[in-house]
Formats: C-alpha cells, structure tokens, sequence
C-alpha cells in the first residue's frame, strides 16, 4: 500500500510544471535621460560628500537627530503596518505555493446502518463498516504552469512588499528629520523674536524718556511701540508653533520625544553634502521603483496562467487503507483497499470568459509598465529638481548673509543719526524692520539649503536599510 501510493505521489509531482506560458520578461528601457539636465559644476557643493547609499548616519551628523529616527523605526504605526504587510505577504505566498504539492490526508471512520425489514425480503440487517485512509485528494497536477505561474506572481508580490517596507522607512526617516529641522528653526524664530522684544523695549524706554525731556514727538513713541507690539505678536506665534511641531514629531515617532533629545537653539547645519552619480545609479536603488519592477513581473506572471487556463485541467485522487466490516479484522492482511481516481476537466464553452481573464491579465501587466515608467519618470524629475534648487542655493545663502550684514549697518547707523537728532523715528523703525526681516529670512534659507540636502538623499535612494528593524519570528495575538 505504501509502495504504491509513493508511485502515485512522486508521479504526480514529476509530470507538475512541465509547460510555462509567462511571456520572456525583459527590463524596460527607463524613459528618461541618460544625464541629469543640470550642471553639476554650478552646484557650489562643499565639504566631504557622502554617498547617498552608506549608512545614513554618515550623512546625519547630528547625534539627537540619530537617537530620535532610531525611536521613530521602533515605535511609528506605518513602519509596524508595512512590517506585518510583509509577514501578510510571506504568508499568502506559502498559500500559494503550496498548491504545487498535494495535500496528504490521515482519515478513519465507522458507519452503521440497519436496513429495515420491507427493504431487506422482511429480515432486517445491520451493516457495519471500519475504515483508516491515507492519501491525497482532489489534487490538481500542474501540468500546464498555471500553479507555477500563479507562484511566481505572488513572489514577486512579496519582494515587491519588501521593498514597499524599505520606501516607508525611507519615507519616515525623511520625515522624522525633517520635523527635527523645522522644529530647530522655528525655535531659532522665537529666539530672535525674543532678543528683538527686549531690544525693541530698551528702544521704547529710551524714546519715552526722549519725549519726556522735549527731544523726541510723540510720533516717535507710538512708532516704537508698534515694533514692540510686532515682536510681542511674533514671540506668540512662534511660541505656538514651536508646541505644533513638537506634536507633529511625536506622531512620526510614534511615542513623546524625551526633552533631553528636542533641537535647541543653534546651527542647522546637521546634514552632509551629498555625491550625485548617474541616473542608472537611482533607478538601481530606489526601493519604490524595485517595488514597481516586482509588480511588472507579477502582472506578466499572471498572464501565463491566464494562457494556462485554456488547457485541460488534470486532477487526481489517491488514496490506500484499509477496509472491514469488522472492527476485529480491520488491521489483518485481508483488509487493504485502494482508491485512485483521476479526472481531466477540459473547456469547450465558457461564453468569453477565457478570453476576459486573459484581456484582464494583460491590461494589468500594460498598467503595471505604465506605473513601472512613471515612477521612473517621477524619480529622475525629483532627483533633478533637488539638484536644480541645490546649484542656486549657496548662491541666495551669501546673498541673504549680505542683506543681513547691510540691513544691521544700516539700522545701527539710523539709531545712532536718530539719537542725534538727525533723522525721525520713521527711519529708525523702517531700517530695523529690515534687519528683523533680513535675519528670518537667513533662518529660513538655512532650512530651506538643509531640506534640499535631505530630499537629494532621499531621491537618490538613501542609505536607510542599514537599520531596519528585524521581522519578528512568528505572528501573535496580543494578550
């Protein structure tokens, strides 16, 4: 018995997966330029630069800012989302698979039936039987690929999974710094709000015992009471966002920033410059566009077992035991029994729905390129506007350190021209809200120099892998 069912099982499987119907795949040509269309000589880039594929802390120079991405990989809800899409992938793969194989089934049983005299010539009878079964059933022998196909699909759907897991960390990382960075520069806004208020007070003090001594109008003492009032009003906006983008830090990293890690006061410049090498280079490591390229393969494998549909299906049932109507006897040498039934099921008419299925299949591996050359598409056009921005942003940097420097001169002249009775008040509050102007601007420029250093990281594929967070094990149901 044994000896005969191992033929039928290890028949079965060496006549699975003879045939494939998956179209020859081929890596689409990438529908972009070969060369990025900027310059690279005018990007003014300085300093030791980093490859945008090492480790991400060598880009980070920042030890607090390092500390809280490392929090945020642990704690943030859409990393542990894309964690368990991964072992939800991973597990309908197995499903998947595992239909290449045929299931193999233990089964006992006991029936009892009594015949009832009208049905058995007036004698009635009671008919016992004992069985214990070992075998496969119902299995469908892969014989034109369409399992094999379907396989594959759900493959290349898990490492597309894979690499959905890789984009959102990149995602989060970016994020999470970016937070970081907004949150120091608008605590550098309310640092300068702050100084200003108390200079701006010391002023309105100084006008008010000017106005008492007959030097000054009272014009001029309204005037600096506006700019006190302008740097109260900013002390509070500032302060209000400085609580919004603590918040918002929070939420990427899934749980409260201790204080001790929070940005202070101080230079935001935190980050590396950054090497740019060739487009092949993005496309080779951008995790969405690994993504879209499993995707692509998925859809084309479906195609094959769409064709593989229009074959005859072949199934069989195996199974070997034994069989007695006696409890007694059921384990003697007379009790062996076999069942083997195979059966072939062929189309003839299904009214067109062959065909939908296959028409479905290929518009989906057609919409599945299609996205596959966007996201390249998409990559290349990021890629190329961050290294746009980054070849004029030195540029406008020295120039708004020099608008800084001219507007403190020309403040400090007028207050001076002003305390000697040169000039009204009106200048004085004209050139200082200059200065006051000049000095946000600088902040903000600074931000807007380290954000694009960030997002050329991040569009050139980043070095995130380097701390992923490990797969648990084995799934569990919380306690």
């Amino acid at each position: 018995m044994n000896k005969t069912l191992s033929l039928l099982i290890g028949a079965s499987l060496s006549l699975g997966g003879c045939a494939s119907f998956i179209p020859d795949y081929e890596r689409p040509i990438a529908p972009v330029e070969t060369l990025w269309p900027v310059d690279e000589s005018k990007m003014n880039i300085t300093g030791a630069q980093v490859s945008p594929y090492s480790d991400w802390r060598q880009f980070v120079q920042s030890n607090n800012i390092q500390q809280v991405v490392n929090l945020a990989l642990t704690n943030n809800r859409d990393v542990r989302i894309a964690v368990l899409n991964i072992l939800k992938a991973e597990a309908q793969y197995g499903i998947q698979r595992s239909q290449l194989f045929p299931n193999i089934d233990l089964s006992a049983g006991a029936s009892n039936q009594r015949l009832s005299e009208n049905v058995n010539g007036g004698n009635s009878t009671i008919d016992r039987q004992y069985s214990v079964n070992l075998g496969i059933t119902s299995y469908e022998i892969d014989f034109w690929g369409q399992i094999s196909s379907l396989e594959k699909q759900a493959l290349e759907q898990y490492l597309s999974t894979i690499e959905g897991r890789r984009n959102t960390q990149l995602t989060l990382i970016s994020s999470v710094i970016e937070a970081y960075l907004n949150l120091t520069t608008t605590k550098s806004l309310l640092q300068l709000a702050k100084e200003t208020l108390v200079s701006q007070q010391s002023s309105l003090t100084l006008t008010q015992k000017s106005f008492q001594n007959g030097v000054s109008s009272g014009l001029d003492v309204a005037q600096a009471k506006t700019t006190v009032a302008t740097a109260l009003k900013d002390v509070a906006l500032f302060t209000s966002q400085v609580n919004v983008n603590i918040n918002a830090l929070n939420v990427l990293v899934g749980s409260p920033v201790p204080d001790h890690l929070l940005p202070r006061t101080g230079d935001l410049n935190t980050l590396s410059p950054v090497a740019v090498g060739l487009p092949s280079q993005v496309l080779l490591q951008r995790p969405d566009i690994i993504a879209a390229e499993h995707s692509l393969i998925a859809a084309n494998a479906n195609i094959g077992a769409a064709r593989a549909a229009y074959f005859p299906t072949i199934s069989l049932t195996a199974t070997g035991g034994i069989l007695s109507s006696a409890a007694d006897d059921l384990f003697s040498g007379d009790s062996r029994s076999w069942v083997f039934s195979p059966a072939l099921s062929l189309p003839i008419f299904n009214w067109g729905e062959l065909d939908s299925q296959l028409d479905v299949a290929i518009a989906d591996q057609q919409i599945a390129l299609n996205q596959y050359e966007k996201t390249i598409q998409t990559a290349f056009q990021e890629v190329a506007d961050a290294l746009a921005n980054q070849a004029t942003l030195d540029d406008q940097l020295s120039a708004q350190q020099m608008l800084v420097d001219a507007s403190g001169d020309s403040f400090r002249l007028s207050n001076l021209r002003f305390n000697e009775g040169v000039d009204d008040y009106f200048t004085v509050l004209d050139s200082q809200r200059s200065y006051y102007t000049a000095q946000q601007d600088l902040i903000t420029t600074k931000l807007s120099k380290q954000l694009n250093l960030l997002t050329l990281y991040k569009v050139l594929g980043g070095g995130w892998v380097e701390t992923d967070v490990p797969l648990p094990e084995k799934l569990t149901l919380p306690e």
